[in-house]
């Protein structure tokens, strides 16, 4: 992609939608396909504690932070996190109710996320965060700017993907520039690589294993003829995870910033949709 700056910090902007998660809405929610739902759905899964974590990342140096723009970025960054972190718990609760627990899941992501903060320094867990919001940012530009990745999808489950993917375009620079701020010279770019690489592995690892035991636990485990539509939906036709496989290479280099990274006239119209419907 162009290196032309396209957003303006004052864009980001919290937006407290709620989406009525009921046990009517199919178990199979995108194409009727268990894999690719599933996949999505291992997504979800680590968000709710993922999303608190960067914010726990943020808030650790906000007092550190002196320019007025970003001070107010900070904060639009910690309400659009909140709120993901709130709706995304409801769409997980909403697998247990269809007979796929998850409970067990989420209470080892909520002590992983306490021993990490216990264990991990500051600027550390602030690189993380720096990583996966690149990934976060990544899967927005591929949402909102491909309409395949979520035309066969339920029509709330697709309004919440592009709505969190909106916001996520939107505040993709806000935790890297704090970082940038507190972490600046070749050891702050050492180790935000070096956390990169970490996040990568984790990342094209344990999401397709718990999009694996996801599908254990719905019984589809050898559906062959649904992994292989999931597999063509990741990595073929959209390709939405080699899209995000491609991207990180572009964060390793010295000269990265996620506001350099052109954005797709249909990212912005769908902010424009977004502005025009609060």
């Amino acid at each position: 992609m162009n290196d032309t700056t396209t957003i303006s910090p004052s864009s980001i902007t919290p937006r407290n939608v709620q989406f009525g998660f009921t046990p009517a809405l199919p178990l199979n929610w995108h194409s009727g396909d268990p894999a690719t739902s599933r996949f999505y759905d291992a997504l979800s899964l680590t968000f709710p504690q993922g999303e608190r974590f960067f914010i726990d990342s943020v808030r650790l140096f906000a007092d550190q932070v002196t320019d007025p723009d970003l001070k107010r970025d900070i904060r639009a960054f910690i309400a659009q996190e909140a709120i993901h972190s709130r709706e995304h718990a409801s769409y997980n609760a909403l697998l247990t109710a269809h007979g796929i627990n998850v409970d067990g899941f989420e209470r080892f992501m909520e002590r992983a996320m306490k021993v990490s903060q216990r264990w991990i320094p500051g600027k550390t867990q602030l690189a993380i965060t720096c990583a996966y919001e690149h990934y976060t940012a990544l899967f927005a530009e591929a949402i909102l700017g491909d309409p395949r990745v979520m035309a066969d999808a339920h029509p709330l489950y697709r309004d919440l993907w592009r709505w969190h993917a909106m916001e996520e375009e939107e505040h993709k620079a806000v935790a890297f520039n704090v970082y940038q701020t507190v972490a600046p010279g070749f050891i702050g770019y050492v180790r935000r690589v070096t956390m990169m690489s970490v996040a990568a592995f984790d990342f094209f690892f344990g999401i397709p294993i718990l999009q694996f035991w996801l599908m254990a636990k719905a019984g589809d485990a050898a559906n062959l003829r649904s992994w292989g539509r999931g597999l063509r939906h990741m990595w073929l036709s959209p390709g939405i995870w080699r899209r995000a496989l491609v991207g990180t290479f572009a964060y390793m280099a010295p000269g990265f910033h996620p506001s350099k990274r052109a954005v797709k006239p249909e990212v912005l119209a769908w902010r424009a949709h977004y502005i025009a419907t609060q």
